[in-house]
């Protein structure tokens, strides 16, 4: 069965809403009657508003660019010096590495060979 037929059915062929009499001749005068009038429906904004708020939403966006730039560079910044700290630097002196090439027994001609060979 239909649920059309099974509404009527059950309710039959009436109309259970009804509007009372004239509802609709005085609604248009009601809703007018409760606007506002025209003059205080939208407030004119004053001349100081009209320019200082471009200028308010350009402060804005450039506070925004400036903090985003200065967190961006300030997070760069950081990396590379933790990167650099990580980079182990050993510097020897000229005596530490005679000592070495002493005690192997290395002439000039090994060092610079092992050098090269290491590249």
């Amino acid at each position: 069965m239909n649920e059309e037929e099974y509404i009527r059915q059950k309710m039959g062929e009436r109309n259970p809403f009804t509007v009372p009499e004239g509802y609709f001749d005085q609604l248009a005068q009601q809703i007018i009657d409760k606007l506002p009038p025209a003059e205080e429906a939208k407030p004119k904004p004053r001349a100081i508003e009209r320019y200082l708020k471009p200028l308010l939403y350009a402060a804005a966006c450039l506070a925004i660019a400036v903090m985003g730039t200065a967190i961006y560079t300030n997070r760069h910044l950081a990396t590379d010096q933790q990167q650099l700290a990580q980079q182990e630097t050993v510097t020897y002196s000229d005596s530490y590495i005679d000592e070495a090439a002493d005690y192997v027994m290395l002439d000039n001609a090994e060092i610079y060979n092992s050098l090269l060979a290491d590249m």
